[in-house]
């Protein structure tokens, strides 16, 4: 058996209540002649990927976030409708297993995402190294 080093997923596909419902399990090994390798809840043993008659295939995974570090003054700026900008601080950075980080804000709700992913994001702003505050970009 080789331990899973790089991210797999193991692709299932079913119905339920008459429409179709994906889910993925992350591959944890390989077997000695390659085969992916998935936990069986049922049983609590690595088991083949493909021996449920719903598996669909395999595809590459997502690294998973190691860390979270302190967003260190740094803010992502927003482009308004307006044409005007909003900036917020950053409330971490995540550490994936990989080592990329990702720049962390929180919505008005409480909820984390990475800002890159946002439809309005226009850049990551720098902290002022005399005062710790975010510097305005004046080509904003």
């Amino acid at each position: 058996m080789i331990p899973a080093q790089h991210p797999y997923e193991a692709n299932y596909k079913q119905e339920a209540n008459g429409r179709t419902v994906y889910r993925s399990k992350p591959v944890i090994a390989w077997d000695d002649e390659g085969q992916a390798l998935v936990v069986d809840e049922r049983s609590g043993r690595l088991v083949p990927a493909d021996s449920g008659r719903n598996f669909t295939g395999l595809s590459e995974g997502g690294h998973l976030v190691v860390a979270a570090i302190p967003g260190g003054g740094w803010s992502a700026r927003y482009k308004n409708e307006d044409g005007t900008f909003t900036v917020d601080p950053l409330v971490a950075w995540t550490v994936r297993s990989d080592g990329i980080l990702t720049p962390v804000d929180t919505d008005t709700a409480g909820l984390c995402d990475d800002v890159t992913t946002m439809g309005n994001f226009d850049g990551l702003v720098a902290p002022r190294a005399e005062t710790g505050t975010a510097q305005q970009d004046s080509s904003a």
